[in-house]
This record gives C-alpha cells, structure tokens and sequence, in this order.
C-alpha cells in the first residue's frame, strides 16, 4: 500500500478539519480514478481518524455504459462492505427543457442527489474526488472568464454545505500510480477525452503548452491558491461584517457604504446581490451610487433604488393581494397574506390613538367591515377632502413593491376607514362623549 499518498491526505484532512471523529461521510463515487481512489484511501483512513463511510453514484444517463459502472461500482462498494446508495436522472432531457448546458444540468443534478442523500440519511460531509489538476484547470477557466481572488481560489478544501476533497493536493499522476500498484479497478469515461468541453480543452490543450514553458505551473498555482485563500477569508471576515453594519432590516445605508476602500465596498455589494451578483452588475451598481439617478434595474424584475441616505432592492410586485376577510367584532381576525393581525373590541373609554390603533363611532359604520388590499379608483375621504390611494401611498413614502399588500379596512359599502398603519379616513368620527367605541388595533409580523 502506497502509505505516502494516504499520509499526504491524513495531513489535508486534519490541516483544515475535514473530518471530526465519529463523522459520517458520503463519497461520490462515478467509478473513475479520482473517486475510485478517494474511496480507497478514506477506507484506510476511517479506522485510523475514527470515521464512517458510505458510497453513492449518480448515473447522468448520457451514455450507454452508464448503468454497467453503477453495477460495477456497486460491487466494488459492497466488497468493502460499505453501505451503496444510488441515484439517476435523464441529464439530456433536462438539459433541453431548461435550456441549461449539460456539463450545469449533470453537476447540478448530481449535487441534488447526493445532498438528498446526505439530509435523508444523516451524514455529516460528502467527499468529491477533485485533485490538484482539478484544481489548477478551475482556477485557469476562472481567470480567463474573469473573476476576483474568490475565483482564483479555485476549489477549496472545505467547501459549501459540508462538501470536502481530501485528495484536492494530490495530482493526478500520482493517483493512477496509487491505483496500480495497489490494483484497484476504475472505468475510464471518454467523454474525459472529448475537446467539446472547455474543461477538456483546457486540460489537454492549454495546461500542455503552458508547462513547456513553466514547468512548476501547477505546484505555483497551488501556492497562489493557498495565498488567495487565506487573504479571501480575510477580506470575506471584513465584508461581512460591514454588510451587518450597513443593513436595517431590508434597506442599506448608502452613506456608510460610501465611506468603505473600494476592495470591501465591492465585496459588500457582492454579498448583498448574492446569485446576482458579477463584476458588470457590480460596478454598475458603484457608478449608480455616486450617480444623480433614483433606480437601476440589475436583473430581470429586480431593480436597485435610492435615495440620500439608503438604499434598497425592489422586485416587480403584483398590484394587490387578491384576498377579502370579514373583521370579527369583537375578536381577533388575522390575515396571512399581509402577516398582520386586527384586534377589535367595544368600549366606552377613549384609549390612545395612533396610526395603528384606531377609533370608530359604533353605531355610525355601516356593517360588516372587511379587510382587504388596494384596487383600481380607490380613495380616502380626509379632512380636506377625498384623495386617491396611490398618491397616499406616495406621500407616506409606501415603496412601489410595498404598496400592494398595504391592509386596508372598509365598510359595508366598500369604503376606505383605515389605510393600516397609514391613515384614517373622517369616516365614522366619535363626536359625543358617550358612545359605542369600536377600537380596532394592528399588530404586524403574525404570519
């Protein structure tokens, strides 16, 4: 047995706490030299660190040798008298209907797969076979996409959701040395050789031509990505914590952002955009902050506003809430759409009013009042006189993607009594001393 390599991934694995003891990792396993390896190796190691192992394949259905090497694997599996789970998907099929390339459509689906496997069944990581050449082709294909010090990082050790690569240092060359000498069986898939792939392309084209002139190329690159790594999670620690500081609730503060270096400034952007977020989108978004303009649209339906002080997303919204709910009085009636909860009852006493605590003259509405959401001519009568609902909305500073769930209560005959939170229409009024009071009060967040 080849004790150098398993001692090379003993010490990855405790360098970065891959795996804890009494762990249960699940190794993705195709049947290729990388996994086949891997699987091998945490087989010798489980004993020594005091884990567990499973095996699971995913068979991609894209070409006919597919489910004799999930049969093989499987064999191989259940000869280390390993638990097998198994798991496939029409990767072609897919692909079509969501217009997505296979190489996304398999990697997805197979990750989907395996994290099915790892919740249903409890384990705690699931271990991938990447290896250094891996590694290096990743962190080309990064570079000449573009990206920042998370891209030239390449494939971490540790990655997200419990993923590890215990063998992420090892190259390829000495893990078909691994497998010969100790005659472990792999498959060999030729869609590996195929230069319809740009990860092929890379490999066999790019990385090639570049080691006829470095040939330390991907011992070099390593060390960059351990250098980047470190400094990553520096500038990431940093970032966070600025988000957290710059946030309140679903708005940032455009002041605080502005006074960030430039480094963490468009960190902190990257955070906050998430899925979204790209260098174009990115710098778009910085120029817009030191702009003149009020809102930038950075994705379909989701758009940026600001103004002096803050900022915020604003996604496309419907223009109401298609729901109706007759008030409980006295009770307690709570409408989920909105997250609110409406508290009625009578009284003869006058408590403190506010705009979410209002008071009605009984015996002057017209019954049953209901609860709903904005729609077409609306309008409130006040004081001065009748205004339409949208510019009320306008004038309280209602964000255009708020408006349509702001609750409203009207009367028997469909007018506005209360714009929830907002104001309450001269409807109703309490003008003798002795009457039926009906208070009606709003609590918010009871969904």
């Amino acid at each position: 047995m080849d004790n150098e390599i398993i001692q090379k991934v003993n010490e990855t694995v405790q360098n970065f706490s891959l795996i804890k003891s009494g762990e249960k990792i699940l190794v993705g396993v195709s049947g290729g030299p990388d996994s086949m390896a891997l699987l091998n190796i945490l087989f010798n190691l489980k004993g020594i660190l005091d884990f567990d192992i499973a095996a699971a394949t995913f068979n991609h259905m894209i070409r006919k040798e597919s489910i004799s090497e999930v049969k093989f694997v499987e064999k191989f599996v259940k000869n280390l008298g390993v638990k097998f789970f198994t798991g496939k998907a029409d990767i072609k099929l897919i692909s079509s209907e969501t217009k997505r390339s296979i190489e996304d459509t398999a990697r997805d689906e197979r990750f989907k797969f395996l994290f099915k496997v790892k919740e249903e069944e409890g384990f705690d990581k699931i271990a991938l076979g990447h290896n250094l050449d891996d590694l290096v082709e990743t962190m080309l294909i990064n570079i000449f996409k573009g990206c920042g010090i998370s891209g030239i990082v390449g494939i971490k050790p540790l990655s997200f959701n419990g993923l590890i690569h215990p063998i992420l240092y090892i190259e390829r060359k000495e893990i078909e040395k691994y497998l010969n000498e100790n005659k472990i069986p792999y498959k060999t898939d030729m869609t590996n050789f195929s230069l319809n792939y740009l990860r092929n392309k890379t490999r066999y084209q790019i990385i090639p031509l570049i080691e006829s002139i470095f040939p330390e190329i991907k011992k070099q690159l390593l060390h960059l990505s351990l250098i980047a790594s470190e400094e990553d999670k520096f500038i990431d620690s940093i970032a966070k914590k600025e988000t957290e500081i710059i946030r309140n609730n679903d708005q940032y503060s455009l002041i605080l952002l502005k006074r960030l270096p430039i480094a963490i400034k468009r960190r902190v952007i990257k955070d906050i955009l998430g899925d979204e977020a790209n260098f174009e989108r990115i710098e778009n978004l910085i120029n817009f902050f030191e702009s003149n303009s009020r809102r930038i649209n950075i994705a379909k339906n989701i758009f940026i506003k600001k103004d002096s002080s803050k900022f915020w997303f604003e996604k496309k919204a419907p223009f109401t809430i298609v729901s109706e709910s007759t008030i409980s009085i006295p009770g307690n009636t709570i409408i989920e759409e909105a997250g609110i909860e409406i508290k009625a009852y009578i009284t003869k006493k006058l408590p403190e009013l506010n705009n979410f605590k209002v008071a009605f003259d009984l015996n002057k509405l017209k019954l049953p009042l209901k609860i709903r959401f904005r729609k077409e001519g609306d309008a409130i009568q006040l004081e001065n006189g009748v205004k339409k609902l949208q510019d009320l909305l306008v004038d309280a500073k209602i964000r255009r993607d708020q408006r349509y769930k702001v609750p409203i209560i009207v009367d028997g005959c469909n007018k506005i009594l209360w714009v929830v939170g907002i104001r309450r229409s001269t409807l109703a009024k309490i003008e003798k001393k002795r009457c039926n009071v009906l208070i009606l009060e709003a609590n918010f967040n009871k969904n």
